[in-house]
């Protein structure tokens, strides 16, 4: 996430503050502070906790992805919360539940710890016969601060429970459902919910004059849409094979070839990339419009050789085409070569993958392996 600093790592997981998180520690100090210095300290010394809190929350979540296998990228800590990216989520219901109580389980283990500590002085007010009353958290003391633990806690606690896809509540409402239905059905249903909630958020959010609950109201639709429409475009892919797509018809230029008379065909075809080969008729790498032209316009001539660039990404040929989208975007590759047992079947690149998913999306096109290929004008 851009704007983000890494602070520290935990089991290979990055930790990161946003850079807006400043003024989560100004608010803390304005609103938490007791008054003068002392107080404002105090102030951003509960709001550090807080995010504490909300960071441990957070690496419940991690550490029960990675039981499951599933990559954490980090964490990153916002005014708002904090987010875990995971490098996919799990698919499998009830994974995804446990990986989604993971974090509240968090909370709910702080509450217990520190509850004892309220009861016990609560206890002590009513058996000497003082007046029984909450403790006041935002000031210094044991039975403060401990107070202070339980009361934010279980307030995360409630809060992430809430079930507005993508929250946590909203992926355990998923994860239920998809014990029974289809799993691109039950995201449908999730994030139906989960809009309604933020609709709602927002409206209280306007009435109230709360900034950072409109903030989260407009993170949970935007993310319950986008989530939605990832699970439709993986349904759409993963059970066609790369190889089932591939171009079969695309040209391939020799590596003697002279630079300009590529350059030409390139510029009158209607691939944005074409693969080259060597003298002994192995794959050698890409050319492309924008790289013969870079490197002509810097004055190199001479044969294709000069112009060839490794494609970084090598995709295999029975990988889903949910998969390789995937690697495609995690490497920023619009264009990878597709072999099978060693042997170089074509080219892949990004433009057929979203092709394919806009036809379907429309009705267009039930089988993705009847695809129409690039034409000329």
């Amino acid at each position: 996430m851009k704007w983000s600093w890494r602070i520290g790592q935990i089991r290979g997981i990055d930790i990161k503050v946003h850079i807006t998180f400043i003024f989560a520690l100004i608010w803390g100090a304005s609103i938490w502070g007791g008054g003068g210095l002392p107080g404002m300290v105090y102030g951003v010394v509960l709001t550090l906790a807080l995010f504490g809190f909300v960071l441990l929350h957070e690496l419940g979540h991690s550490m029960m992805a990675l039981r499951y296998g599933i990559g954490v990228e980090d964490i990153v800590l916002l005014p708002i919360g904090g987010v875990a990216r995971l490098s996919k989520m799990p698919e499998e219901p009830k994974q995804e539940l446990m990986v989604a109580l993971a974090g509240p389980a968090v909370n709910l283990a702080l509450m217990l710890v520190a509850a004892p500590v309220v009861v016990a002085a609560l206890a002590a007010q009513a058996i000497s016969g003082a007046a029984v009353g909450l403790p006041e958290m935002t000031r210094p003391g044991l039975v403060n601060f401990a107070w202070f633990i339980v009361a934010i806690n279980l307030s995360l606690l409630i809060f992430n429970m809430i079930p507005a896809f993508p929250m946590d509540g909203g992926r355990v409402l998923r994860a239920f459902l998809a014990m029974k239905l289809r799993y691109g059905r039950a995201t449908q249903i999730a994030a139906m919910v989960g809009k309604v909630f933020a609709i709602l958020f927002g409206i209280f959010a306007m009435l109230s004059g709360n900034i950072s609950l409109a903030l989260v109201a407009f993170f949970v639709f935007m993310a319950a849409g986008a989530e939605n429409q990832e699970v439709a475009v993986r349904e759409q892919l993963r059970d066609v094979t790369v190889k089932e797509v591939l171009d079969r018809g695309a040209p391939v230029l020799a590596a003697g070839l002279p630079g300009y008379v590529a350059f030409e065909r390139l510029v009158h075809s209607p691939y944005r990339a074409l693969a080259v080969m060597d003298d002994a008729g192995e794959y050698a790498g890409i050319v492309t419009r924008s790289g013969l032209q870079r490197l002509w316009s810097n004055g190199v001539r001479g044969d294709l050789r000069g112009y060839v660039e490794p494609a970084g990404l090598r995709l295999e040929g029975d990988l889903s085409l949910n998969d390789a989208r995937i690697l495609m975007g995690d490497s920023k590759s619009a264009v990878a070569p597709v072999f099978t047992d060693g042997r170089y079947l074509g080219l892949l690149d990004i433009e057929t993958i979203g092709r394919i998913v806009a036809m379907r999306r429309q009705g267009f096109l039930r089988d993705p392996r009847v695809i129409v290929q690039p034409t000329e004008a």
